[in-house]
């Protein structure tokens, strides 16, 4: 009788596909969001008058600049730089999904204790659990991106 041998590189390839396109899922979530803070920034650097009504963030003018175009550029460039596979790149990813993270997650409790609606100065969602459910929507990819970050970090660290 003979003997199973499976090495780990033959138990499964749809586990590194899965993960391969979980990854640029991730990378396509982080940039478009930071390419977003990004054209937010040269908005507010157009208009002085901005207003900007991220979450609880609120401000007028160039003080969005802090809230905006810092995470963004963080943001971008751990995506250039993850995709380049430097050792920095998986950090700046994490710092800036645990940036988005907290942004959202201090949105959570005016939308969650809401009894009617919630509004912003674009648009008015009439149930509360629409709204809810898409900042929840909203946090889970910057969620997932942190844990995967984290996790790339640590493998990076430990690769030669």
């Amino acid at each position: 009788m003979g003997e199973c041998n499976t090495a780990p590189e033959e138990v499964s390839v749809a586990g590194s596909i899965g993960s391969h396109i979980y990854r640029w899922f991730l990378l396509l979530w982080s940039a478009s969001t930071a390419i977003y803070l990004v054209i937010i920034s040269f908005l507010i650097l157009r208009d002085p008058r901005f207003p900007l009504n991220l979450g609880l963030i609120r401000t007028t003018g160039r003080a969005g600049l802090w809230v905006t175009l810092l995470p963004g550029l963080v943001g971008v460039a751990g995506v250039l730089l993850v995709v380049v596979r430097a050792r920095a790149g998986a950090f700046l990813l994490g710092l800036y999904s645990l940036f988005g993270t907290a942004v959202l997650a201090c949105a959570l409790p005016a939308v969650w204790n809401a009894r009617s609606s919630f509004c912003t100065q674009t648009m008015c969602i009439r149930t509360p659990w629409i709204a809810r459910l898409l900042v929840l929507a909203l946090a889970t990819p910057f969620v997932l991106a942190a844990f995967w970050a984290k996790r790339e970090a640590q493998h990076r660290m430990l690769a030669p």
